[in-house]
């Protein structure tokens, strides 16, 4: 059975900082709950100083809950921000719950234009999932659901479900006024005031409000505990709680890739050897200042075509004639020498030894680098390539993988087996580049020492001469894994370099394949 997406720990981790940064100064514990009977939805606790959110409480794809998830945080954060809890009785608590919700959520809009895409996608859920106003009966929970539902409507655009019977409706004209004065409060003690007299106009009891009313506040979650009085832990940013000011970021959903790791994307390959998508853009960042001096470099401009004078054939020239009788006509000169295309495979071979080098390093971070400024130039430059991993021979990146490849690239780690079949990846994918139109048919074997296959490998490599280009790149080499490397792929045929200088190692191959 396929691991749920929040246990994964680049997402759950990725959850808490985002509750975390949600908060401000001193935030409370982030906790990522699925099981239910430890926290049915969320919850925000004041005394416990902890906030905690359920994943599993929508049923809904994954990376739908990864977005509620998400909004939930956000919804907790806000309480942790702005709510100041009074002791009320129940009934106040639940009414004081309804309009304390819309109200943080409009303060956390406020504070983080950002999140608002979260907090519309929780609303347009919660008003999916509401049931229609009952307008045919007279009791007054059905006001108490009216502007439960009221609430998630007016964000999502759309109208209230059902209405409100003749008697209830005349209860709504005195209640509403309470409701929104108490949306639009900048203190909790207004909405509790506010809560109280509510509750006084409906004479409501407990069994009055409908079942799906108290499912969908159950799942937004409840507040606890109290706030310490005088601890310096309690204001938020510097700020009193309560205080905001807006931000200028975009209200609008980000890409669906955004440098989050999308929380149903799948694996590549299976067992110990699998490799997930992980967060790239540390890794990208790392590489970028070599990727962009690689990209000016290699970047071929071809000169405008120029017109020169001709002795005869082209376009008759009055001037030109002029100048020079024996040579009237315009002719286009020869245009510039036009850039090799290539076409370029790697294939990194990411068994056990590549866990660390003889220095205490890993080498496997060095390659995930290099690999990505490759992968980074020849999207750049439109170099066709795709990146391999052996012994599974998986695909992680290639020219039309987009954000994905980037993800999986940063995601590379030692696979559990200490054997690589190099010479088998070899003939798998480099016999095929035989049948490609480029100029310069590359392919990078990166390894860290002797695979099981060399004799495959040598007579495959030895094939391909003069047709495909496979160069072997030895990661921190020593003389008998030298020796092994250099008989496998040729003494011509081989680079050697510590695990460190690989990014820069592979950018020099490249410059000098582009004859820069």
């Amino acid at each position: 059975m396929a691991v749920p997406w929040y246990e994964w720990d680049n997402i759950r981790n990725r959850l808490i900082v985002f509750g975390r940064a949600m908060q401000g100064v001193a935030p409370y514990r982030v906790v990522i709950e699925p099981d239910r009977s430890r926290c049915p939805s969320g919850y925000c606790n004041f005394t416990a100083r902890r906030i905690a959110v359920n994943p599993d409480i929508f049923p809904a794809p994954a990376a739908e809950q990864y977005q509620l998830t998400k909004a939930l945080l956000v919804h907790e954060a806000g309480h942790r921000r702005f709510t100041d809890p009074e002791r009320v009785p129940e009934l106040v608590k639940r009414v004081a719950n309804i309009l304390e919700d819309e109200r943080v959520e409009r303060r956390m809009s406020e504070e983080f234009a950002g999140v608002r895409w979260l907090v519309q996608k929780l609303s347009d859920r919660f008003y999916l999932d509401s049931k229609p106003i009952d307008e045919t009966s007279d009791c007054p929970g059905e006001v108490v659901a009216y502007f439960l539902q009221l609430r998630w409507a007016r964000r999502a655009g759309q109208p209230v479900k059902g209405g409100l019977s003749a008697r209830n409706q005349a209860i709504w004209k005195k209640v509403e006024p309470l409701v929104y004065e108490s949306w639009e409060a900048d203190t909790a003690e207004v909405v509790y005031r506010n809560s109280e007299k509510i509750v006084e106009l409906l004479g409501i009891h407990e069994l009055d409000i409908a079942p799906w009313v108290t499912d969908l506040m159950d799942r937004l979650g409840h507040i606890e505990g109290e706030r310490i009085a005088g601890d310096e832990a309690e204001k938020v940013c510097g700020r009193p709680l309560g205080s905001s000011t807006a931000t200028s970021d975009s209200p609008v959903e980000p890409e669906p890739f955004d440098g989050e790791v999308l929380p149903n994307d799948r694996r590549e390959g299976s067992g110990y050897e699998a490799i997930e998508p992980k967060p790239y853009i540390q890794l990208e960042e790392k590489v970028t200042p070599l990727v962009q001096e690689l990209i000016d470099e290699l970047s071929w401009e071809e000169s405008p075509c120029r017109l020169e004078p001709a002795e005869r054939g082209g376009r008759f020239s009055m001037r030109d004639y002029l100048k020079d009788m024996n040579r009237p006509f315009l002719t286009e000169e020869a245009g510039p020498k036009a850039p090799p295309t290539l076409v370029l495979k790697v294939i990194v071979d990411h068994s056990t030894s590549l866990n660390h080098n003889s220095a205490g390093t890993s080498r496997i971070e060095s390659v995930a680098g290099a690999v990505m400024a490759l992968h980074l130039v020849c999207t750049e430059l439109r170099i066709p390539h795709e990146i391999m991993v052996t012994p599974q021979n998986l695909r992680i990146a290639d020219s039309a993988v987009g954000e994905r490849g980037k993800a999986l690239v940063a995601g590379l780690v030692p696979a559990r087996c200490g054997y690589e079949d190099m010479g088998r990846a070899i003939q798998t994918h480099a016999v095929p580049m035989t049948l490609r139109s480029e100029s310069i048919r590359l392919v990078l074997c990166l390894t860290d020492g002797a695979c099981n296959d060399a004799e495959l490998g040598k007579r495959v490599c030895r094939e391909l001469r003069g047709k495909v280009e496979v160069i072997g790149v030895l990661l921190d080499p020593d003389e008998t894994t030298e020796g092994y490397v250099t008989d496998m792929f040729g003494e011509d045929r081989i680079v050697c370099c510590n695990s460190d200088e690989l990014p820069w190692k592979l950018g020099n191959i490249l410059r000098a394949i582009r004859g820069a």
